[in-house]
């Protein structure tokens, strides 16, 4: 749509006749016809949104005179539905459909606001990422659609056992992560274990039965990663969890030389946290 932008207030006004939007664009054909619709002298209402308009269009806007006119269709309605059901498609893109989690683009999305709150305040931004062990043997024997269910099952786990400030989300197949904004690595641990626990006491048909493999890693403002190398660090945590026997909890192995050089927890806390949990 052509914008009408007058040379000089003097335009506006016939005389001392006030000239209305209606008037400066009807001067333009092609607005004129966007305008009409093809309803020969049928007024119609027109709404002009303006974000940080410059001071010239500011005045011309202020000195048009509102027009009332009538509206055929429900118009104001219809543009609250639109605005309603564009916040609905933006939420399911973000939401795993079948977990109810967020989704992968969410992760990416809420990692990189994380990070950067976690440079701007000082506080350590903690991530786990989490893959379901023996999976595939659960959908091989009993089909994907118990399989299915399953992940459904985790996610609701997942959700329930997260503080309200944390992030669930489903990574992607039977692979999850969290991210625990403010958190240290001790307290990411005590999650993780709460959620492994779940898991081994819930009933299952499958056997090998299905465990969680966890890797963690922290974020804190002076860690030498970028977002890509956060990932990889808990996700190569994650992987060792898997290859020293599965249901383990492994912490990414630079976490070490980040936090030795801090108070935050004693030595033999240390100690214990750089053991296999199992």
């Amino acid at each position: 749509m052509e914008r009408a932008r007058p040379k000089s207030h003097h335009d506006l006004t016939h005389g001392n006749e006030k000239r209305t939007v209606y008037d400066l664009l009807k001067e333009h054909e092609k607005t004129s016809r966007f305008i009409t619709g093809g309803a020969a002298k049928k007024q119609v209402s027109i709404i002009v949104l303006c974000d940080g308009p410059a001071p010239f269009d500011e005045e011309v806007l202020g000195a048009t005179p509102h027009v009332t006119m009538s509206i055929e269709d429900d118009l104001l309605q219809e543009i609250k539905e639109l605005h309603e059901e564009n916040l609905r498609l933006r939420s399911l893109s973000l939401i795993d459909n079948l977990t109810g989690l967020g989704n992968k683009r969410f992760f990416w999305m809420q990692l990189a606001t994380e990070m950067a709150r976690t440079r701007r305040t000082g506080h350590s931004c903690t991530l786990m990422m989490l893959d379901l062990d023996n999976f595939k043997c659960l959908n091989d024997a009993f089909g994907h659609l118990e399989g299915d269910e399953f992940l459904e099952a985790f996610g609701r786990i997942m959700h329930d056992n997260s503080r309200s400030t944390d992030l669930p989300c489903r990574y992607g197949g039977d692979e999850f992560a969290l991210i625990m904004p403010a958190t240290s690595v001790t307290d990411a641990l005590r999650t993780g274990e709460r959620l492994k626990n779940i898991l081994a006491d819930m009933p299952q048909r499958s056997d090998p039965p299905v465990s969680l493999s966890i890797g963690i890693a922290e974020y804190t403002a002076f860690s030498p990663y970028d977002m890509n190398e956060f990932v990889r660090a808990a996700d190569m945590a994650m992987y060792e969890a898997k290859g020293g026997g599965k249901n383990q909890i492994h912490i990414d192995r630079h976490w070490k030389k980040i936090t030795f050089e801090d108070d935050e927890v004693n030595r033999d806390e240390k100690d214990a946290l750089f053991t296999d949990y199992r």
